[in-house]
């Protein structure tokens, strides 16, 4: 029986050692399209909802990401492809002059102020296709189509801000006054599909452009507001809490990347072929 198992892992290690198998990294900027990237204000408001779709006013970010691939035998041009990314977008400058200069305009007053703007993340996990083509001595051009799941992340908006004093309607002044307004956003799974071109140079290096549609989903947060405020030398503490279902944010967006890619096994590459 031992000597089974010994010859059936030599098997698999000699299939793999011949088999048309890459691991490949990549890396690169991510432009957000259409509603997703849109930041146009409205009322002197973002995230603002027109024909149900909800401009999320997403900056340009960067990407980075791992790719599986496998190249079919009977022909090692066509490749199965798994392909796992990290993308992170800021929010876009309208959005973050508006916050961070005209908040801070409104609240130059106070002893403290400060804002923590959320993130975009998404995570893309998907599967698919990749085809190339030989254009020239070790330039081959390629097409890929894949589809998956997406897991959307945004993170915390964080508003606070603190005086020395606060003043009552009838005019009597207190003390220290502290407000902190934080949002939690909800994470999103959904189905998201990628289709791309670009080119590999000497079978290992590659620069290609993708567009990503990662999946449309409700926006939804939970809000907390906490005021702290002194009256007499008493501290008084208020708490308030809200969920909120939003209208769907929908991150699209376009991605140009630069990789690298070898075989770990060292198999034999059908170099004429891919």
């Amino acid at each position: 029986m031992k000597r089974i198992a010994i010859f059936l892992t030599l098997i698999l290690v000699g299939n793999l050692a011949s088999a048309q198998f890459y691991v490949g990294v990549h890396g690169g900027a991510t432009l957000p399209k259409s509603f997703y990237g849109d930041s146009r204000m409205s009322d002197n408001e973002w995230m603002f909802t027109q024909g149900h779709q909800h401009k999320a006013g997403a900056g340009r970010g960067w990407a980075t990401g791992l790719d599986i691939a496998y190249a079919m035998p009977f022909h090692p041009s066509l490749e199965v492809l798994l392909s796992a990314d990290y993308m992170q977008s800021p929010v876009s400058r309208d959005v973050e002059d508006y916050y961070l200069i005209s908040y801070r305009h409104r609240y130059e007053h106070c002893a403290q102020y400060d804002m923590q703007l959320p993130q975009f993340r998404n995570i893309p996990v998907l599967a698919g296709v990749r085809y190339a083509y030989p254009v020239t001595n070790g330039v081959d051009l390629y097409g890929e189509a894949l589809a998956g799941v997406n897991v959307r992340i945004i993170t915390d908006w964080n508003f606070s801000f603190a005086d020395a004093s606060w003043t009552q309607t009838d005019g009597q002044t207190f003390g220290e006054y502290n407000n902190i307004d934080l949002k939690t956003y909800t994470n999103a799974s959904t189905f998201a599909f990628r289709v791309g071109a670009g080119f590999l140079l000497k079978k290992k290096f590659s620069i290609g452009a993708s567009f990503c549609m990662l999946g449309s989903s409700p926006l939804c947060w939970d809000r907390t507001v906490v005021t702290r405020y002194s009256v007499y030398g008493d501290m008084v503490e208020n708490t308030a809490t809200e969920h909120v279902n939003y209208h769907p944010v929908n991150p699209i967006m376009v991605t140009i990347t630069a990789g690298f890619r070898l075989n770990p096994f060292g198999g034999s590459r059908h170099v004429q072929d891919w």
